[in-house]
């Protein structure tokens, strides 16, 4: 998955690059969702950059993210993120987003960083119009099964059989698509 992704808050589109904060959605609970503005990106071990996607084929077993899976699920919502496809020596900058137009909801983690609460978005193989961009893409819930990653009803194999029916569009003057 790309390092960029969309959304729209408090009226303004905002694109939400690595390190920026932004809103996540912590819970849900008597149908009432609680969001908090995170950072986006665990800070490396090493101290050299963040880590911003957590693959799900490996968050079971991977220390950094397996506690995670306990008590720190998160979902986060994006009207559209960006992937870039070679074509020869260029890269072409593309929106996905979702074919009806509707929010997407990407499953993630967040723990306590050193400077406040962090998230990465978890990610998968690339299937449909994605794939022929990239070869991961986010795990994308619908809707109703944002509760069921909250709680825990849904596991890290169930999110890993997701299906999610997107779009692609590639961005010709560099705006978001939304307008």
């Amino acid at each position: 998955m790309c390092g960029r992704y969309a959304v729209l808050t408090e009226n303004e589109i905002s694109e939400v690059f690595p390190t920026n904060n932004a809103p996540v959605i912590t819970d849900f609970k008597q149908g009432k969702m609680s969001f908090e503005n995170l950072r986006w990106g665990f800070k490396r071990w090493d101290g050299s950059g963040v880590i911003i996607n957590a693959r799900s084929e490996t968050i079971k077993t991977k220390s950094m993210f397996a506690r995670l899976l306990e008590a720190g699920r998160c979902v986060v919502p994006a009207n559209e993120y960006y992937e870039w496809k070679k074509q020869g020596r260029d890269k072409i900058k593309h929106f996905i987003k979702d074919k009806e137009g509707n929010m997407l909801f990407m499953a993630g983690l967040y723990k306590e960083g050193s400077e406040g609460r962090e998230f990465v978005i978890i990610t998968k193989t690339a299937y449909g119009a994605a794939a022929d961009i990239h070869s991961r893409m986010p795990v994308i819930l619908k809707a109703d099964q944002v509760e069921g990653w909250l709680n825990g009803a849904l596991g890290s194999e169930d999110i890993s059989k997701l299906e999610f029916d997107t779009q692609t569009e590639p961005c010709e003057d560099m705006q978001l698509s939304l307008f």
